[in-house]
This record gives structure tokens, C-alpha cells and sequence, in this order.
């Protein structure tokens, strides 16, 4: 309304009261007019275009409409002469009833193409609707921060926001920024439901918390859920989340239907859904765990004898303190981080099922390099300051976790957060290398090509900004075609 309604001004004033008067500096560059009939709706039709959601058609005609009451009604005032103008065309008794239907007649129309303009975004490409769920201390669409900053874009503008006006539907999810993977699904279904987030009665009580958390009733993520084929795509430790949840949403929750009465357990845990879920994406996910959680209590693993660059030294508490968890009396295993390290990640994978009617896709990233001795280290170019001390340790570091798995050399390239061969497909799920031009079947993993960029990349990047947008509509493009 207010994009449509600045333009009008623009136009009524540039096209009409200027030419009629001869007033062009008045009007257009001096004074209020400056301000009203200038400045203010280049800037307003400005930010919507470039910073906001475009209005569905189904509003294109209320401008239009106000328009039309608001001219009606001048007119009458005119006609009545309790009024005089304020515009030559509402002048009735001067110009005449037939003049002054035209100029009604063709204002509507004026203001009905402007609206269309502005409104405009490319028709619905698929029936497909991408949900994009954030990784370790990210933020979504219910997250005030996201209008200032979008997770998916990040100062390189929304994704979200892009694909939609490409016509392609996506939506941001806003889970907990350091909970479980648990916890995190359980939220997840709550917004594309339209339910209260529900962590189960058996679950909330061994983790020692609320079993219930905030109400999203009649403020779903995506209408009509249950009936629409959505894409799951999950960032960093969204991948582990989007997982679960289709493990959950699918199967149930064999925990929580045991120790609940059937008619108090959510349908979430019931299982038997999902039949709508198309495709499973994870990008530069912790699929498999990552070493940067788990050298730092490896004994065996002398990270005095690495050198650390001072400045990589000075930048590296910003990953410590954004993706630390304040605890709150919750069990420590009901935090990101746990899940996150190698062995609790692989004993997540046991839980999580490999569906046969899904699609799945997984994208790892590196931003290292090889040396000239054949050693690997962060590529300063490409890796966001405070990932590079840790990327280096990780760059460094082979061990065996506590459960006995073998951490070798190929573990050793990474994303300055997590290893490139983590963020694969789980391992011991059916899986292939992505070859393009393949056809592409459900119920196994392609792992594609390794993005060149930093755990940020693929957000857009922050102080190592990247172009993604044609990375995004190629990925929906390519779930499109699956069926």
C-alpha cells in the first residue's frame, strides 16, 4: 500500500500537476515537495524492491481500490463545494462530469499497473516449498534479527527472499540456536504445523526441562504442511536436525508412545507422516561429527606444538562464545554440542532411517589448501578470521575418539569447522558421488561437489562475502525435478 500509493504520488505529481502548473522546481526539487514527491518514494519503492517480501497478487487490487474511495469521495466534496481540489481532476463543476469520469478511469488504471509493478515476482516455478533450517546459534523468520540480517544471505541479502521472487517458495525456520538435535525437530514441527512445540513428555523429563515451549498456533511456517511437498534444507547443524525430524515425523518416537497416554502424545511422535517429504538437503553439515569439538579432549593431541598466528589467536573467541550454550539446568547431552561430536553424531546416525521415498543431497565444503611439504592448512583468502586457529588444529589433528573411531588424514581438510568428510552422507547410508546429468533416484545420498568456501559460504559468507544466490536457485531447480 505504501510503495503503491508513494508512486502514485511520483506519477500524479511528475506527470500531471507539473506539466499543468509548469511548476517543476516547486514541486519536485525544493521544499516539502523534494521530500514528498521525490526523495521519499524513490527511497520507499527502493526498499521494498531490494530489502522486503514481495505482497502476493492477491493485494494488488486494494491500492486500487482505496484509490478509487478516495477519488469518489473528492469528488463528491468537489461537487457538493465543500471542497476545492486539492487536484485539478477532482474539480467536477469546472471540468464537467464526462472529464472528470476519464480522469477517474484512467487513475485506476494508473494505480492498478503501478501496484502490479511493484507487487510483481515470477509465478510459482514448482509445487515444491523449501524449508530452510539454521545451524549452531543462527536465527530465522520468527527472529527479529532476521529483517536486519538474514541468516541465508547474510549482508549479501535473504535467500529467501530471492527464491520466492524467483517462484520458488521458501520459508526460514527459527529453532533453538544451541539445542539438541531433539529439541531443535521437536520446534521444527511445531512451526510447520502450527502447534505448540511439544519435547515429549519421556524427553523433557530425563533432559530436565518444560515439556512444552512456545505456541505457534495459528502462525505456521508453511500453510498447509501435511499436504504440500516440501524440501527439507538444513545448514551446518540443521542437517542433523532436518534429519531427525524425518525420522520422527515418519517412524514416531518409540521412547515417548511407550510412557504416554496415546491420546496426550503429540502426532509428531506417533509417526506414519512425511509421505509429502521430498527431499532431504544438508549443506556443510556436521553429518558424521566434526574434530573441532572433539581434539580439544583428545590428550594425545599436543596443540602447543601448532603454530598459531597471533591474529588468528585474537579472532578466535568468537566461535567459542557464539556457539557456547548457557546452561540452563538441562542435561549436558541436550545441547548442540554434544551431538556435534564424533561419536554421539554416529550414534544419532543409528537412529536415523535412510527413507526410500526421499531425496537426499549433501554438500560439503573446504577451504583449505595443501602445502608445498604436503601438510594442509586454512586458506587465510577464503576462511572467515575467527574459524582460522581452530581450522588449523583441525587441519593438523588424526586421533581415535573415545568410542574407538579412527580419525585419519582424510579427515584433515575442512571447512574451519567442520571436516569436508563429515559433510557427506552418514556413514553406512547408501550413498554415491553426484555425477550431473545423472538421473537421480530417491533412498540414497549423492554427495556433490565440495563448495570452495568457509562454513559461512553458503550463508552468503560474512567478512568473506560470496555470490550464492545462483548456488540456491540451482539447488531448487534441482529438487524440482525430482518426483
Amino acid at each position: 500500500m505504501t510503495v503503491t500509493m508513494m508512486c502514485m504520488t511520483f506519477f500524479v505529481t511528475t506527470f500531471i500537476l507539473v506539466p499543468m502548473s509548469g511548476k517543476v522546481k516547486e514541486l519536485l526539487f525544493s521544499g516539502t515537495g523534494l521530500y514528498h514527491h521525490l526523495i521519499i518514494p524513490i527511497l520507499t519503492t527502493a526498499s521494498y524492491i531490494f530489502a522486503e517480501d514481495r505482497a502476493s497478487y492477491g493485494w494488488i487490487i486494494l491500492p486500487a481500490l482505496f484509490t478509487l474511495a478516495y477519488g469518489l469521495v473528492m469528488v463528491h466534496l468537489n461537487a457538493i463545494e465543500k471542497v476545492d481540489g486539492p487536484y485539478p481532476f477532482f474539480m467536477v463543476k469546472k471540468q464537467g462530469m464526462k472529464k472528470t469520469v476519464i480522469w477517474m478511469a484512467a487513475l485506476f488504471a494508473v494505480v492498478s499497473i503501478i501496484s502490479a509493478a511493484v507487487s510483481y515476482r515470477s509465478p510459482l516455478q514448482t509445487d515444491v516449498k523449501y524449508v530452510f533450517v539454521h545451524g549452531l546459534s543462527g536465527w530465522g523468520s520468527y527472529d527479529a534479527r532476521n529483517e536486519f540480517i538474514p541468516y541465508w544471505g547474510l549482508t549479501g541479502g535473504s535467500i529467501i527472499r530471492y527464491l520466492n521472487n524467483q517462484g520458488y517458495e521458501s520459508y526460514a525456520a527459527s529453532v533453538d540456536p544451541t539445542g539438541s538435535a531433539w529439541d531443535r525437530a521437536c520446534e521444527l514441527y511445531a512451526q510447520l504445523s502450527g502447534t505448540r512445540v511439544d519435547y515429549g513428555a519421556a524427553h523433557s523429563k530425563a533432559a530436565g526441562h518444560e515439556r512444552f515451549g512456545e505456541d505457534f498456533t495459528g502462525r505456521a511456517l508453511v500453510k498447509d504442511f501435511g499436504t504440500s511437498r516440501v524440501a527439507l534444507i538444513g545448514h551446518s547443524f540443521g542437517g542433523a536436525t532436518i534429519r531427525l525430524f524425518s525420522e520422527i515425523l515418519k517412524n514416531g518416537s518409540y521412547e515417548e508412545s511407550s510412557c504416554t497416554d496415546e491420546s496426550d502424545l503429540s502426532p509428531f511422535f506417533k509417526g506414519g507422516n512425511g509421505d509429502n517429504l521430498l527431499s532431504i538437503v544438508t549443506l556443510a553439515a556436521p553429518t558424521n561429527g566434526t574434530t573441532a569439538y572433539d581434539l580439544y579432549e583428545d590428550e594425545d593431541f599436543d596443540r602447543s606444538a601448532i603454530y598459531i598466528p597471533d591474529e588468528y589467536e585474537k579472532n578466535s573467541d568468537a566461535v567459542s562464545k557464539g556457539t557456547k550454550a548457557v546452561p540452563d539446568g538441562r542435561q549436558s547431552y541436550d545441547y548442540a554440542s554434544f551431538d556435534m561430536h564424533i561419536d554421539n553424531a554416529l550414534a544419532l546416525n543409528e537412529r536415523i532411517t535412510t527413507f526410500e521415498d526421499v531425496y537426499y543431497f549433501a554438500y560439503p565444503c573446504y577451504s583449505t589448501i595443501q602445502n608445498s611439504d604436503g601438510s594442509i592448512s586454512p586458506d587465510p583468502e577464503i576462511t572467515e578470521n575467527m574459524f582460522l586457529k581452530g581450522a588449523t588444529y583441525m587441519s593438523c589433528y588424526t586421533g581415535i575418539t573415545k568410542g574407538g573411531f579412527t580419525i585419519d588424514e582424510t579427515w584433515q581438510p575442512n571447512d574451519g569447522l567442520v571436516n569436508t568428510i563429515s559433510a557427506g552422507a552418514p556413514i553406512g547410508a547408501p550413498s554415491t558421488e553426484y555425477v550431473r546429468g545423472t538421473t537421480i533416484i530417491p533412498g540414497q545420498w549423492y554427495i556433490m561437489p565440495a563448495y570452495h568456501g568457509d562454513h559461512m559460504s553458503l550463508q552468503g559468507g560474512l567478512t568473506k562475502r560470496t555470490n550464492v544466490k545462483p548456488f540456491y536457485l540451482e539447488l531448487v531447480k534441482l529438487i524440482a525435478q525430482c518426483r
